[in-house]
């Protein structure tokens, strides 16, 4: 089968209407946990068959049938609990858990007009909030006027993919259970975009017990509760009291209704350890008619250093290893603690498609460096210069080979000159571009600007989501000292690092190349043209609104960039899969023609260590952003094996 066609495979399966899995469900009566069985005989809660919707969603666990009971014990870095890649993945519709195809979910079907200019998603009747109210069209229309649209809220505008060609969608409620997605144009990637990351935001937000918080309903109510607060401005008092994604509000209200499995009880900001508890309306149920999910709850634990993290990873107190200790340097350590904290291993697919990228600030205030990163034989001898095989070994334990910014080997978009050109380690061929750039040098053997200045350039690491960095970075600085680069490296924080990064005079950061995988290249080809472009991109921006508010001065880019700007276009327009192949291989042609990022590695071996009690848990993992992996591994399928658990007591 060759790529293009498996695309194609991909792209049928989304057209018209597709039936839910509910559909194959002959229930007839449903069983629930014990302790929801309990609230309903003591009157506390309706009967299951008033809080299920008509056609629940049914889930095929990954290895059996479960049983109730029990809590699934995580950590908690104190950074924010919306990370939905291990809680709250619960979107309009969503990847099935091996990425192949966006599957229903909270809307049990759809319809997409011929032309693709409109999506019309049915929601499946008798959805409940986890209050008990029931779901409908005119919570998603509270999202996108009151939240999604909301220029105090949202001030730089809805999402990108709700855009085409600089038109905003119009979403309108057809019916109680209908809601319409239209443009005038045609819309190719819609129904993909809604199953990423950036997806859970359309089911996130309950009409009924959020109007408290919107001015539009509740002016007197809004002012007195930001009066309370200290705060004079509404955008920045919503999100630190509701919230969206990424906010530490978003989970902290334990009133709020959700979507989720399990709920919180209390906020959790400050907390040392808290809970998340069964959601008695959850919609989902098993092929025996029981509904999710098994577990009773999630059990948090703050510990914020991962060297912590990973003593308590090894003595079993994390049931599901989290991403950042879950590192090819830790494996033999995992290996040799394996029996005494009761755990196994599960292999990972890693979606990214680099371990870690160098992206330059092309507009830099500074007009020398500026010139000096828009010169590619600067980023052609920086990236000879770089043993990479020296920092996998080191680093990576040998995990991963050299690799670019470029889409994975098994992705139908991959490019192999993209992916291996300039690889090779070669101070020789680096002296050489680099003497095309900067030739002279000072006493110190560092190269010197045209203005007789040294060249320096500092590069911004987050340490606290990947430690790793810190450490290629330091084998890369010397690297590109021995070839006369002079590089200092600025290691920041979570808290720091959007701070950091807009702040003028920052000359460089690092990054994972993400979504390298599958489809996913197709949703994130912007990640194709460069990250640190203000002047760019806003150029870009102005040519889809004239009107658009900027946070730079336009600059024009050079030819073959602004011909990936259009294809961006294109491609968001274009809805047949042969069409959108051909627009990739052009825009990935001319990623490698231009080589604007530098890549560092193809990531491999990637793996995570679940506890022997914790089952249901497939094999292989698949990790990644707009595949929010491992979400979409239904954790709410997951449950306690009593007598594995018994046996690490």
């Amino acid at each position: 089968m060759t790529q293009h066609r498996l695309i194609r495979l991909i792209f049928v399966s989304l057209i018209g209407v597709l039936p839910t899995a509910a559909a194959q469900s002959v229930c007839e009566t449903y069983q629930e946990s014990p302790d929801l069985a309990a609230q309903v005989e003591a009157g506390e809660l309706p009967p299951i068959s008033e809080r299920l919707p008509k056609e629940p969603v049914v889930v095929e666990p990954a290895e059996e049938i479960g049983t109730y009971g029990g809590a699934l014990n995580d950590l908690y870095d104190g950074y924010r609990l919306a990370e939905f890649r291990q809680y709250g993945y619960e979107n309009l519709v969503r990847w099935n858990v091996e990425g192949t195809e966006v599957i229903p979910n909270i809307a049990k079907s759809w319809e997409i007009s011929e032309d693709a200019t409109a999506y019309t998603f049915f929601l499946r009747e008798g959805l409940k909030w986890s209050d008990g109210t029931p779901f409908t069209a005119d919570d998603i229309l509270f999202w996108w006027e009151e939240v999604e649209t909301d220029p105090e809220i949202s001030p730089d505008g809805a999402q990108e993919y709700f855009y085409v060609d600089g038109e905003l969608a119009e979403v309108t409620k057809v019916d109680d259970y209908t809601v319409r997605f239209s443009w005038s144009q045609p819309h190719g990637l819609l129904l993909q975009n809604l199953s990423t990351s950036y997806g859970v935001r359309v089911t996130q937000f309950s009409r009924h017990y959020l109007e408290q918080f919107d001015p539009d309903y509740n002016p007197e109510g809004v002012k007195t509760m930001m009066a309370a607060a200290g705060e004079s401005d509404f955008g920045t008092w919503w999100h630190a009291r509701v919230g969206s994604y990424g906010s530490t509000a978003e989970y902290n209200d334990p009133n709020r209704p959700l979507m989720q499995p399990w709920i919180p009880t209390d906020s959790y900001v400050g907390k040392e350890r808290f809970a998340l508890v069964r959601n008695p309306y959850y919609f989902k149920v098993d092929p025996a008619c029981n509904q999710l999910p098994y577990i009773d709850e999630r059990v948090f634990t703050l510990a914020t250093d991962p060297e912590v993290r990973l003593l308590k990873t090894l003595d079993g107190e994390d049931m599901f290893s989290d991403r950042d200790i879950s590192l090819p340097p830790n494996k033999a350590v995992f290996f040799d603690h394996q029996e005494a904290g009761n755990y196994r291993f599960i292999d990972v697919i890693n979606s990214d498609f680099n371990t870690m990228q160098l992206h330059l600030k092309f507009n830099h205030p500074d007009q020398v460096r500026a010139e000096v990163f828009q010169n590619k034989d600067f980023r052609i001898g920086l990236s000879h210069a770089m043993d990479r095989q020296t920092v996998i070994d080191t680093v990576y334990v040998g995990q991963g080979i050299p690799y670019q910014q470029a889409p994975r080997p098994e992705s139908p978009f991959y490019n192999e000159r993209l992916a291996t050109q300039y690889t090779e380690f070669n101070p020789e061929l680096a002296n050489e571009h680099l003497d095309r750039v900067m030739p002279e040098r000072d006493a110190e053997g560092f190269r010197l600007r045209p203005d007789g200045q040294r060249f320096t350039f500092t590069v911004v690491i987050n340490q606290e989501f990947r430690p790793d960095w810190v450490d290629v970075m330091q084998l890369v600085a010397r690297n590109w000292r021995e070839v006369g680069i002079d590089v200092r490296l600025d290691v920041v924080s979570n808290d720091t690092q959007t701070a950091r990064y807009d702040q003028p005079a920052t000359d460089a950061s690092v990054w994972a190349g993400e979504n390298g995988t599958g489809q996913l290249p197709l949703l994130a080809a912007g990640a194709f043209t460069p990250e640190r472009a203000s002047g760019w991109i806003a150029w870009e921006a102005r040519q889809l609104n004239p009107d658009a508010d900027v946070t730079a001065e336009p600059v024009a880019p050079p030819p073959a960039l602004q011909r990936q700007y259009e294809i961006l276009t294109e491609l968001k327009k274009t809805f047949d899969p042969d069409a959108q192949a051909k627009l990739m291989d052009e825009m990935l042609e001319l990623s490698a023609d231009q080589f604007l990022t530098i890549g560092l590695s193809l990531p491999a071996g990637d793996y995570r260590v679940v506890h022997n009690s914790l089952r249901n848990v497939p094999e292989p993992l698949i990790a990644g952003w707009l595949y929010p992996g491992p979400a979409p591994a239904n954790f709410e399928t997951f449950y306690i094996d009593t007598g594995a658990a018994a046996s690490a007591q």
